[in-house]
């Protein structure tokens, strides 16, 4: 005799508690430790913490321009802010996540560096206008306003940030030889 399945039957399944066996994962950890531990994973994480820097001083500089003093509209405040992180950000990732020391190359370095940075000010300005001009979907609140607004300028970032290690780290500061005679900053 065969069972019939029917409601009846679904009634009497069960389920038993799944115990994880994380004995495997030692492997995946040492793995982990290891590149945590060299050269791409501190860099990794120099690159991290010098985009934290900069984000930190690009947010104060939109913060106020655009949320405390009203310097600008959402594009300006945008544009200043992403300017004013940019510079430190250019010496923080070549000097200390990639740790290349000497002149900056103005043509393999400089401006590159200004390129991607001028892409994601655009990205960024964009973003941020966008936002400002749908703000009122949070209501008349100034400060949910600009949390808003910010927090698009924010996404942005965290969008491209994935993007521009890996142009640093394949393209720009590659270890390459540097001949004679070529113009430096």
């Amino acid at each position: 005799m065969t069972p019939q399945l029917g409601i009846a039957a679904s009634a009497t399944l069960r389920f038993d508690l799944v115990v994880l066996d994380l004995s495997g994962m030692s492997y995946y950890i040492q793995e982990f430790r290891h590149w945590f531990r060299g050269p791409v994973g501190q860099r990794a994480i120099r690159y991290t913490l010098g985009s934290g820097i900069a984000f930190v001083i690009s947010q104060i500089v939109f913060i106020a321009s655009y949320g405390v003093f009203h310097l600008f509209g959402a594009r300006g405040s945008s544009i200043f802010a992403t300017m004013a992180g940019a510079v430190p950000s250019y010496y923080m990732n070549r000097n200390w996540a990639w740790q290349k020391r000497g002149r900056s190359h103005i043509s393999k370095e400089v401006i590159p560096y200004f390129v991607m940075a001028a892409l994601s000010l655009v990205f960024s300005t964009w973003s941020a206008d966008f936002a400002s001009s749908h703000k009122d979907i949070v209501g008349a609140s100034h400060f949910f306003q600009l949390i808003f607004v910010d927090g698009a300028y924010v996404a942005s970032f965290a969008v491209l940030w994935f993007a521009k290690y890996a142009f640093m780290d394949k393209i720009l500061f590659t270890k390459s030889k540097v001949g004679s005679g070529k113009t430096s900053f």
